[in-house]
């Protein structure tokens, strides 16, 4: 399928889904996956329905570093468990948009790039609009109640790492400590969330991303359920 296609189906799929307080879309996946791109490319076809798109990043609600690495450097629980606030994503952002929320919500309580405190705006979201959240390990059983829609992109472990290579040199400073960090902590605490939390399984949508340009599309629920 083509990426244009790709994003026509989903875009339908999304805007078929009814209900009464903003749409909750996740977009999952392991690192390097393409979840931001994807949540990007949406918003556009997202936006002829004329609706509020809010487009979100875990990335905004990181623990700060100390606290991310206080089970050691290459630690995989310290990956899964101690990488994201999930605390302050549920009061922020998923709570304020769920059926009895005030619809009052912040893209972003902390910068990992800098490793502070972020003071984000408050704003407000439309009845009808559509929240794209993208990052890793969205169906923990924290977050997994409120999402209405769950869209899991599959992609390799080579094609994660060799995507790494290309994206995150600056960051690590060499190819050997991007090898290190991915298979000593990011890949092992992504089988620590296929196994405990199944969202191959559980998504309503799977997507094959290997090949950016010719993606595949599953949809495992016809309506989102």
């Amino acid at each position: 399928m083509l990426r244009s296609q790709l994003l026509e189906a989903l875009s339908k799929y999304i805007l078929e889904k009814s209900r009464d307080h903003p749409i909750r879309v996740a977009i999952d996946g392991l690192d390097n996956a393409g979840k931001s791109k994807l949540a990007k490319e949406l918003i556009f076809p997202l936006r002829k329905s004329k609706r509020q798109i809010i487009n979100i990043s875990i990335d905004g609600f990181h623990h700060p570093k100390k606290y991310r690495y206080r089970r050691g450097e290459y630690s995989p629980e310290g990956y899964y468990y101690d990488s994201f606030n999930l605390e302050s994503i549920i009061t922020n952002v998923l709570e304020p948009l769920s059926p009895e929320g005030n619809r009052q919500f912040r893209r972003q309580i902390f910068d990992y790039t800098t490793d502070q405190k972020v003071e984000s705006e408050w704003e407000t979201a439309e009845e009808d609009a559509i929240l794209l959240f993208d990052g890793l390990f969205l169906q923990r059983q924290e977050l997994d109640p409120f999402w209405d829609i769950r869209i899991f992109i599959d992609i390799d472990q080579d094609v994660s790492l060799d995507r790494a290579f290309e994206r995150d040199l600056h960051y690590y400073h060499s190819l050997e400590n991007i090898h290190k960090k991915y298979q000593l902590r990011c890949f092992p605490a992504h089988q620590i969330y296929l196994e405990r939390c199944h969202p191959l399984q559980h998504a309503d949508v799977i997507i094959e991303n290997n090949d950016w340009q010719k993606p595949t599309l599953t949809f495992q629920r016809e309506v989102a359920g």
